[in-house]
């Protein structure tokens, strides 16, 4: 007989002193689940949303609000349209996005002798979870190929890809959602 564990929970009881340790293992947990479940009931990828069309003559770049999945089963969720300016040189751009965290709202720990003192170590009490969009020039030979070994380190989505013609940026016909 194999036996194998995958996750592992805290087991709450009474009279047991609860740390950081246990609250940062509780999110690991719930995290891990939600995104095993992402990946294998969803898969790698947009689930709704997300196009990506050009603007005010092929000068801007634009994506609607939508939901994706990363390769390692983080949810990117873009709330509202985005738009940007597009570079006024090159002939081909990737249009990538990927799940982003940032710590916010800093304090210093309440165990510290000295609050106020400026050598004591800020932490911080919320971690926000968001999207970075990038336009990666790409050269005409990776047109078909479009990820590298940054992107899948970096665990981006390629949304679309897109080309120079004339003065004006058009999606290529090949990376338009199906």
């Amino acid at each position: 007989m194999i036996r194998q564990m995958v996750f592992s929970r805290n087991r709450y009881f009474q009279g047991r002193l609860l740390s950081a340790s246990d609250f940062e293992a509780e999110q690991t947990y719930l995290r891990d689940k939600q995104r095993f479940r992402n990946l294998h009931m969803l898969g790698i990828g947009v689930v709704a949303g997300l196009s990506v069309t050009t603007s005010n003559n092929g000068t801007f770049v634009s994506v609607t609000p939508g939901y994706a999945i990363d390769n390692l089963g983080k949810e990117i969720c873009v709330p509202s349209s985005i738009e940007c300016a597009l570079p006024s040189a090159g002939t081909r751009l990737r249009v990538d996005i990927s799940y982003l965290e940032i710590d916010s709202e800093p304090t210093t720990s309440a165990l510290s002798p000295d609050p106020f003192s400026p050598d004591d170590p800020v932490e911080y009490t919320r971690i926000r979870e968001g999207f970075e969009l990038t336009l990666t020039p790409i050269s005409p030979a990776k047109i078909g190929h479009v990820k590298n070994s940054l992107d899948e380190l970096r665990h981006n989505l390629t949304l679309a890809i897109l080309q120079r013609k004339g003065k004006r940026w058009i999606v290529h016909r090949t990376s338009k959602p199906k």
